[in-house]
């Protein structure tokens, strides 16, 4: 029934869904099916934004004790469904652990955040993150926006207008795994696709202090946000974007609610906040042809590098370029 009725918010509720014109493209991968490996994780509660996050499951949940039940990842490793109780709403993450875990030995954590229509799960099937977690010995953590969007700091989608805290929610999801795992404080890394992308580049504006670095692919950031994101730390961000992207154009949305920066200008932004030159260094990498971009002279702890895909599409590269390789790459975690 779900799956019905969010098909029916798609053709009659248009506005419901934000960037809605990303959501054909991002389903791909993602999938809905009932969980019987979850555990379920009680946060702080919050007062809730709106009475359209009210569920009639509160009370049974509230109920219920902490309980957890691992399942063999397809990769090796384990996965594990966390239910976090947040602003009065039942919000999920999939998580990763790698392969060879011990309890007490601090491990990297990625944190994966989907496109829009897509799901923590889909997300975790179609990324190629648990290999490359399981090879080098990190946890991914794969959340789930509540409902289609991330509340990207636009001001434009239902999540931002309803007044969903999904910082916040990153945040519970951060507190719930470092009293689950050993997380290395020092090497937490965020990276968003599209939507999630969008997202990302809020929380590298407003949690620079927490994350060692962040990336996005196929996405850069809105207009709106672009206007109030001061970070209090430097940020070394990496963006990954296709030249002949048609959902996130790669010279930005110029007008209108869902205004984006272009690429150009993202990486700019990135680099006036990092107190960066204005003198780039451009390496020829492996791809369709593909480049990578440094810009150089950036103050001690940032760092800005965009992965140029000429032709690229909107998509979540595998192969030639890999996304995951070149974020472990970027993130130093194949060292």
């Amino acid at each position: 029934m779900r799956i019905v009725g969010w098909g029916l918010m798609l053709f009659l509720n248009r506005p419901y869904l934000g960037r809605s014109y990303c959501l054909e493209s991002e389903m791909k991968g993602a999938y809905f099916e009932p969980y019987l490996n979850t555990e379920i994780v009680m946060f702080r509660m919050q007062k809730p934004t709106s009475p359209r996050f009210s569920s009639v499951f509160g009370f049974v949940i509230l109920a219920m004790s902490v309980w957890i039940v691992g399942c063999q990842g397809q990769d090796g490793g384990q996965d594990v469904r966390k239910t976090i109780r947040f602003q009065d709403v039942n919000r999920f993450v999939h998580v990763h652990v790698p392969e060879g875990y011990k309890p007490g030995s601090k491990v990297p954590l990625v944190m994966a955040f989907h496109g829009a229509g897509d799901t923590g799960g889909g997300f975790q099937k179609h990324s190629g993150l648990d290999n490359t977690a399981d090879k080098y010995g990190f946890i991914v953590a794969y959340p789930s926006a509540n409902g289609f969007n991330w509340a990207e700091g636009c001001n434009c989608n239902r999540p931002d207008l309803d007044g969903v805290d999904d910082i916040g929610f990153t945040d519970a999801v951060l507190s719930t795994l470092n009293e689950s795992y050993s997380i290395d404080p020092n090497r937490m890394f965020a990276v968003g696709f599209s939507q999630g992308g969008l997202f990302a580049q809020r929380v590298a504006c407003e949690r620079s202090g927490t994350y060692a670095a962040f990336s996005t692919v196929a996405a850069m950031i809105s207009e709106p946000l672009s206007r109030v994101c001061w970070p209090a730390q430097p940020v070394r961000m990496m963006m990954i974007n296709g030249t002949s992207d048609s959902i996130l154009p790669y010279a930005g949305i110029p007008s209108g609610s869902f205004a984006t920066k272009s690429v150009a200008e993202t990486i700019a932004m990135w680099g006036d906040r990092n107190e960066c030159s204005d003198q780039t260094t451009t390496t020829k990498i492996a791809g369709n042809p593909t480049y990578q971009r440094d810009t150089i002279g950036c103050k001690q702890g940032g760092q800005v590098r965009l992965i140029e895909i000429v032709q690229g599409q909107h998509e979540w590269p595998r192969g030639t370029p890999d996304a995951p390789k070149l974020l472990m790459s970027f993130f130093g975690l194949s060292n």
